[in-house]
């Protein structure tokens, strides 16, 4: 029984074979006139359309996204660059004005200073010296 399972088998395989083949070349010579071939036909032909406006649009709105982008970063990098110069100036401002502010203290520390021991010292200073 196994023997013509085989055999029965391998015939039904080349049968169907052989079919298919003969329905693939009569059905590309002659296309399907059903209404229900048809209306997948069109379908298809939308879903075809719809696919090629949509990888249309989202090339054109990525192209948009990727201009704003590099705009965006080119406006920030601009804007960095005026924020780290104005930041820059009034550092170097402030460095100066403390080193003028320093300089002022320090001469008026060493002028007082030098002021010690002479009739311009003030009590306090000569009491804390006699003590």
């Amino acid at each position: 029984m196994s023997i013509r399972f085989r055999t029965s088998s391998a015939m039904l395989l080349a049968g169907m074979t052989l079919f298919s083949a003969a329905l693939a070349a009569e059905t590309s010579e002659k296309p399907c006139e059903t209404d229900l071939c048809r209306s997948v036909r069109q379908s298809w032909t939308t879903v075809r359309q719809d696919a090629s406006d949509a990888t249309r649009w989202t090339k054109k709105e990525s192209v948009k996204g990727w201009d704003a982008t590099k705009d965006g970063t080119t406006k920030a990098a601009h804007w960095t660059g005026r924020e780290s110069e104005k930041g820059w100036k009034a550092t170097k401002a402030g460095t100066k004005d403390a080193a003028h502010d320093t300089a002022a203290w320090t001469r008026k520390a060493a002028h007082d200073v030098s002021q010690w021991g002479t009739d311009k010292t003030p009590d306090t200073a000569k009491t804390g010296q006699d003590q």
